[in-house]
């Protein structure tokens, strides 16, 4: 498993917007047991990809309702479609991760002080088949 951590970047879209404090992502695969009986160990082999992350911010509490967030640059739609859109998760300068994800759930927040927090869950909604990997990574 790879996990990659960010923060720094924009809410805006569809009636919310703010500023995001924090994005996070898990990249795994899953592996299959096929070990056989004359095997002395354990044997595996990695089949599909996947990725689920979040991404966490401050709510601009003009507006009401949601829809679309960027998240270091890319955007995806929360509960407006079934097959999701791109989501960049970008580290640094030149140093991205794309891929097709959902939006499968939204948290809302409003502390003691006022300070109102939005927090986006999202997974891997991939097409990719063959050879190819779901991820579009620039390094």
């Amino acid at each position: 498993m790879a996990a990659l951590n960010g923060y720094n970047g924009n809410i805006s879209g569809n009636g919310i917007s703010g500023t995001l404090r924090t994005w996070s992502a898990s990249f795994t695969r899953a592996a299959t047991d096929v070990t056989g009986f004359s095997n002395v160990g354990r044997n595996r082999i990695l089949g599909v990809y996947d990725m689920t992350g979040s991404a966490g911010g401050v709510i601009d509490d003009t507006a009401a309702g949601f829809a679309v967030t960027t998240v270091g640059g890319g955007n995806f739609v929360c509960f407006q479609t079934a097959t999701g859109s791109t989501v960049t998760l970008t580290v640094a300068s030149g140093k991205s991760v794309a891929a097709n994800c959902v939006c499968e759930q939204v948290d809302m927040n409003v502390d003691k002080t006022g300070e109102a927090t939005i927090t986006f869950n999202f997974s891997l909604a991939s097409t990719a088949t063959g050879t190819n990997t779901p991820f579009t990574v620039v390094w």
